[in-house]
């Protein structure tokens, strides 16, 4: 707990303060924000901003007590103390919002030599055209002083601070400076000494709170995940003296990332987050008395350390990898597939060194909640499971999975969206039975490669979209984007079939291929509802209660030990 009083308050500071404090490190730069992005234009509309003394926004700071890992290099301006200097200081400063406005100026004013669009190394140091009342970098001197009477209506961003009374005295005598020049020169040094930039300060904050605070503030920029403050909060530098190792917990999260790469899978996208939940749970598990400290909300989460992460990595790491394999076995080939990202937690919570799991009950326990309506989308759902169904089945406990109710007119009556849970459920189900493509009974639909060769699953309408629109008299309740219309196919093979009538194109199909019951097996079509020639309304709506119902049918097949009631 912080030892700072919660509080907020508001204080002006001119800019060279700001830079001052800055390139002091009196406020610093954690790294959960990004480097310094802005480019040129960027920096010079901001300066642009200030001359007409337009309001640029107000920077927030966080003053705490926890030590961040912090940027010690910014635009090619490197900060004057190092990571285990900056550890020793007794409480921490810290942008929140506002950070490409305060580099901009800092870099503008001290000079750093960034990089800019192709790599390309750039000097930010800024300079005023008197002349133009414009301000320009480096790069352009040669140009503008082609154009100036004078060198010195060419001003030094940086110089403006330190003019005396005698400056004008002296430049009045120079080529080329009336009273417009004098009136920019004038408004130019009055943005040093009465331009003021409003800094908000918070305190007393704790760090789970600050993503919070950091997603609010930052409406139009990139949302700051948990993750994010961790990776900070844990990194160590490597002492050469003492012999102590350096962490990064992002090195061990690319890491991996990198094996899952490696074998082709599609979980090499399961979000970091995600990953350190798997590991905290793994913690959670091995806790022995006392209140429990691991867990996968924020709170919890800011509970974990540098020594937890190095103590127990690799063995987590084996939990979680084993996981995804579970995951694969099921046909799951990504996050992207699971209804609920949740329900991947208490089966890495169960299967953390545990030497004989029961997969069967876990393969039953998943597929019954893919398909419930009480989702497992919280914490406490997450550690009921962990903690009670889990923890009985593998202490040989009597453990029940509750019965499961599922509507064949709730399946024909939802539309597919690929993000909704129950489409994901559905599909997830599709790709266990292992469809195969319509042209060849032996091709497999899905494969790892395939998913990472395309953005999402190739999902193809049975009853073509644009068929049924131009026939229309669709019944209200039903609609082209009816689940129980969607199965996986081949690009190439949804491409050939187009919008031909399914009646047709499936008698085409069983006439030339192979097996072509069994394909449509694979896919849960009832080869009995595409018999005949003529299209009707009432024909598509069998054919999707009667899909709802093979669906229906398998699930309960899947689930021995589970009460399952199929209802309309």
């Amino acid at each position: 707990m912080s030892d700072l009083e919660r509080d907020i308050g508001t204080l002006d500071y001119k800019i060279q303060e700001l830079v001052k404090e800055l390139s002091e490190d009196k406020f610093l730069i954690p790294t959960f924000q990004r480097d310094f992005v802005w480019d040129p234009e960027n920096v010079l509309r901001l300066w642009d901003s200030i001359f007409k003394f337009y309001p640029i926004g107000s920077i927030l700071y966080w003053e705490t007590d926890s030590y961040l890992h912090t940027h010690r290099k910014l635009g090619g301006f490197a900060f004057p103390h190092d990571e285990d200097a900056v550890r020793k200081f007794k409480d921490w400063k810290y942008v929140l919002d506002g950070q490409q406005r305060v580099t901009s100026l800092l870099v503008s004013l001290k000079g750093g030599r960034g990089r800019v669009e192709g790599d390309e190394e750039f000097d930010y140091t800024l300079y005023f055209d008197a002349t133009k009342a414009e301000f320009f970098f480096a790069d352009e001197m040669d140009e503008r002083k082609e154009t100036v009477p004078s060198t010195r209506l060419l001003v030094r961003a940086s110089d403006v601070p330190r003019w005396s009374f005698s400056f004008y005295k002296e430049i009045s005598g120079e080529p080329g400076f009336n009273e417009q020049v004098e009136e920019n020169l004038n408004r130019l040094q009055r943005i040093f000494t009465d331009y003021v930039v409003p800094v908000v300060r918070i305190r007393g904050v704790e760090v789970n709170e600050v993503c919070d605070i950091f997603e609010r503030i930052n409406q139009e920029g990139k949302r700051l995940d948990p993750v994010d403050i961790m990776v900070a909060r844990t990194y160590r530098n490597e002492n050469l003296e003492t012999g102590a190792k350096g962490f990064y917990l992002r090195d061990n999260l690319r890491e991996l990332n990198q094996v899952l790469v490696d074998q082709g899978s599609r979980f090499q996208d399961l979000e970091d987050l995600t990953t350190i939940q798997m590991f905290a749970l793994c913690l959670r598990k091995m806790h022995a008395g006392g209140r429990n400290p691991y867990g996968i909300t924020p709170q919890p989460l800011s509970n974990l350390t540098t020594e937890n992460f190095e103590r127990n990595w690799d063995r987590c790491r084996r939990t979680i990898l084993e996981t995804v394999k579970f995951l694969h076995d099921l046909k799951i080939q990504g996050p992207g597939m699971l209804p609920r990202v949740y329900l991947a937690l208490p089966l890495c919570y169960y299967l953390h060194e545990n030497r004989s799991p029961n997969r069967d009950m876990m393969r039953q326990w998943f597929w019954r909640y893919a398909f419930s309506s009480d989702d497992v989308r919280t914490s406490s759902h997450v550690y009921d499971f962990c903690e009670g169904f889990f923890a009985h089945l593998e202490r040989g406990q009597e453990v029940e999975i509750p019965p499961l109710e599922l509507s064949r007119n709730r399946l024909v009556r939802t539309s597919y969206r690929y993000r909704s849970t129950l489409g994901r459920a559905v599909l997830a189900f599709l790709a266990n039975l292992e469809p195969k493509d319509f042209s060849d009974a032996h091709a497999v639909v899905l494969d790892s490669v395939y998913l990472l060769l395309t953005q999402a699953p190739n999902l193809h309408h049975i009853y073509p979209q644009s068929f049924l629109r131009r026939r229309g008299n669709l019944p209200d309740e039903l609609s082209p984007d009816s689940l129980m219309n969607i199965c996986f196919l081949r690009a190439e093979t949804n491409i050939q079939i187009g919008d031909k009538n399914p009646l047709i194109y499936f008698s085409d199909l069983k006439s030339t291929v192979r097996d072509f019951d069994t394909i449509l097996a694979s896919h849960l079509i009832p080869p009995e509802q595409l018999g005949g020639h003529e299209y009707n309304p009432q024909e598509y709506a069998g054919f999707l209660h009667a899909r709802a119902d093979w669906l229906c049918r398998r699930i309960r097949d899947q689930l021995p030990d589970v009460e399952v009631t199929i209802t309309d």
